[in-house]
């Protein structure tokens, strides 16, 4: 019988692995872009609905997929997450037809949205306050570690195997990652009952009365966190889709030293995951409320995110401008991933992913903006400087949000006690 020591480790070891396959999959059209147009005869214009169908479908699927995972678990939800996005991602290699293409994005879309609100619920039943932010950190660094690694496995891929190889391959590496899920991953129900354990009285004294779905929109808490993620999502796809672009139209890069600063800057931002979970934790240690920790560290985020990124809409020298966007990096994923510490610091465990998806539901809205917003503010000033500053002012406003909306629940939830007996921290 493996300890609960090890069942924690796997949770994060398994959550990191699919959040890094969830980025090589979504990232894998774009690098495959030219090359397909090329091979389908398909329109610079066709390609970006093809683009544009994955943030549509992934975004309007939070909000009916919440509640199935909190109905089916973690472990199924995320499970079949996997199978049907990798299913997508291997199918792709094999049509040739627009719309069979345009298809399987939304299907990939639609299989990738329970994959962060899922991890959000397995950490809330694994993990106690103390060690949760820590936990969370080293999963959603695999947001900034997949882009980072994207660019240069893909091509490989693709050189050795043409671009329907490796959309083949990296569906089958989602399918055997599946299948290793399911073997050796346990929810906490699980575990405690093959091992007979009760749950803790700590526990079972406060625990708090089960949450509608429907009563989560009357709760300024999930506006606050729709709309503070709102500048999340923004500033990260911002970057994610026009960082290059950026670079190589203001400065001149070629492909490849593109491709090594924005490696560089997905390096800080995978760092600001990781100190983002740490800080909270010890913030937590020396006494601050849980959710006094989170807010602090979302809103300093993207405080530090608009101030860099205000900095480079004026700055002209490359290696300054390479500084500011890996320091805006760092700042803006200490925002991404403490934005879902949040998600399981305010609502009951049973609602965790139904919260999480109207929060990402938010995002991704922005999300989908971002890259339009950008195009045309390019295309009308012929620079960066005005979408960069857009994008400080957003990041302002949703820090603003987070300020004046986030409070305490009326209703405390406490945190998950540890599972070996010992009380729960208040």
């Amino acid at each position: 019988m493996r300890t609960i020591k090890t069942y924690k480790t796997l949770t994060i070891f398994f959550l990191f692995l699919i959040g890094v396959v969830n980025y090589l999959d979504r990232s894998a059209l774009s690098i495959a872009n030219t090359t397909i147009q090329h091979d389908l005869a398909i329109s610079p214009m066709q390609m970006g609905v093809m683009l544009s169908a994955f943030s549509v479908a992934y975004a309007f699927s939070q909000l009916p997929l919440g509640a199935l995972i909190d109905k089916l678990g973690s472990k199924l939800a995320l499970g079949g997450s996997l199978v049907v996005w990798s299913v997508a991602q291997a199918a792709f290699g094999l049509f040739s037809s627009y719309g069979h293409l345009v298809g399987l994005r939304v299907l990939l879309g639609i299989g990738e949205a329970p994959v962060f609100p899922s991890a959000a619920k397995a950490l809330s039943e694994w993990f106690d306050t103390q060690e949760r932010g820590t936990a969370t950190g080293w999963v959603w660094s695999s947001t900034c570690i997949g882009p980072c690694l994207a660019p240069p496995l893909l091509t490989v891929f693709m050189v050795h195997l043409g671009w329907r190889g490796m959309f083949i391959l990296t569906g089958i590496m989602g399918l055997l990652l599946a299948l290793c899920w399911f073997k050796f991953y346990k929810s906490k129900a699980q575990y405690m009952a093959e091992t007979g354990r009760a749950e803790p009285v700590a526990v079972q004294q406060h625990k708090a009365p089960k949450v509608a779905w429907t009563s989560l929109f009357r709760d300024r808490n999930t506006w606050g966190a729709f709309l503070g993620f709102m500048g999340v999502i923004y500033m990260i796809w911002l970057n994610l889709t026009w960082l290059p672009g950026y670079f190589e139209r203001e400065h001149g890069l070629d492909l490849y030293r593109t491709a090594w600063v924005v490696s560089l800057a997905y390096l800080f931002g995978a760092v600001g995951t990781i100190v983002a979970g740490k800080c909270c934790d010890r913030l937590v240690a020396r006494g601050m409320r849980v959710l006094a920790s989170r807010k602090l560290m979302v809103i300093l985020g993207l405080l530090g995110g608009a101030l860099f990124t205000l900095i480079v809409a004026f700055t002209t020298n490359v290696v300054a401008c390479v500084v500011l966007l890996c320091l805006t990096m760092f700042f803006i994923n200490i925002s991404s991933a403490t934005a879902w510490m949040i998600v399981n610091t305010i609502v009951p465990s049973e609602r965790v992913a139904s919260f999480g998806s109207i929060q990402n539901f938010g995002g991704y809205l922005a999300g989908s903006v971002a890259p339009i917003l950008t195009g045309f503010s390019v295309q009308q000033s012929g620079s960066f400087s005005t979408a960069f500053v857009i994008s400080a002012v957003v990041a302002v406003c949703s820090a603003f949000a987070y300020f004046a909306l986030l409070k305490e629940p009326g209703i405390p939830v406490e945190p998950l006690a540890k599972l070996d007996g010992a009380p729960a921290v208040a």
